[in-house]
């Protein structure tokens, strides 16, 4: 497999890591991950630390949360 471009689209990072384009949206607005403009005027980050921060996050709902509504 080749090695990942170093600046991806936040959309190409999504497809990279498996998780919705809006995910890695709320990441950079958090301030977890590093971001530039090109030429275009498009946002790039840095596919190595998309990789890096994808498995530290977890998945799902928290603990605790319940399901559905409740009391219906």
């Amino acid at each position: 497999m080749a090695e990942p471009k170093e600046w991806v689209t936040a959309k190409e990072a999504a497809v990279l890591i498996g998780r919705h384009v809006s995910q890695v949206y709320r990441w950079i607005d958090a301030g977890r991950l590093a971001t530039r403009t090109n030429t275009e005027g498009v946002t790039q980050v840095m596919s190595k630390a998309v990789l890096r921060i994808e498995p530290s996050v977890r998945r799902g709902r928290p603990r605790g949360t319940p399901a559905g509504r409740i009391g219906q």
